[in-house]
């Protein structure tokens, strides 16, 4: 089954969508941390809160550009987030360097701003949990996001590689089901995104006809207006 994730900073949102759909938790980044244009230590304070809570996940990416201290903030999200992090680390030399060591100190790992099948493979022999490709950034530069998505898949499955390919960067629905088509075991999308997957015209106006049929059959009256007293 695949796995969703909220892609938000506002943890406002996230609660919101998490009262309607099953998610398994929120990804952060940088850019979208940059942009909240809020006190980021209220921000983290209240996604320490949230995850304790819920015991969902949420992704933080460290922001040290050598290896060593990219392990250093890891262990400092770890101690603060508790098991429900999963610390991003880059699709660089160092970032790599740090998920072999992040996942022997047993520390939940993404390897993010992945955009070829091979960086995903490496991810994956190094240890990561999850290697994150950027859809919708992949086709840009002229390949194809959702078959290097496929291609990683089916690499971990034939190596026997636990580690899950989440999907990232859609521009639209199309491609997550796409990503589902093709075995993809996880996505992060915006908080709108959640009431796109699930509209169909077809059934507001299938629904438009159950409603009509019950009102001039039964007036304002509910189902539960028919049940037997006890």
């Amino acid at each position: 089954m695949m796995e969703f994730f909220v892609d938000t900073f506002d943890v406002d949102a996230v609660r919101a969508v998490n009262d309607c759909f099953p998610i398994a938790g929120f990804t952060t980044n940088p850019n979208i941390l940059a942009r909240s244009g809020r006190p980021l230590y209220d921000l983290i304070e209240a996604y320490r809160d949230y995850v304790l809570e819920t015991k969902q996940k949420i992704f933080v990416q460290v922001t040290a550009e050598d290896a060593a201290e990219m392990v250093s903030q890891a262990k400092r999200l770890r101690a603060f987030f508790g098991e429900q992090l999963v610390v991003k680390l880059p699709a660089v030399r160092e970032g790599y360097r740090a998920c072999m060591q992040c996942s022997r100190l047993g520390i939940s790992v993404c390897v993010t701003v992945v955009h070829s099948t091979m960086q995903g493979l490496v991810a994956a022999e190094a240890g990561a949990d999850y290697v994150a490709p950027y859809v919708t950034h992949i086709d840009n530069i002229g390949a194809h996001g959702v078959h290097c998505v496929e291609e990683m898949v089916r690499a971990f499955e034939r190596a026997g590689r636990g580690c899950k390919v989440l999907g990232a960067s859609f521009r639209t629905v199309e491609q997550i089901e796409s990503l589902a088509d093709v075995g993809c075991d996880a996505v992060t999308i915006t908080p709108e995104t959640f009431d796109l997957l699930i509209a169909h015209p077809s059934t507001d106006l299938s629904l438009r006809g159950f409603k009509a049929a019950w009102r001039e059959a039964f007036g304002d009256r509910e189902i539960t207006d028919f049940l037997p007293r006890l």
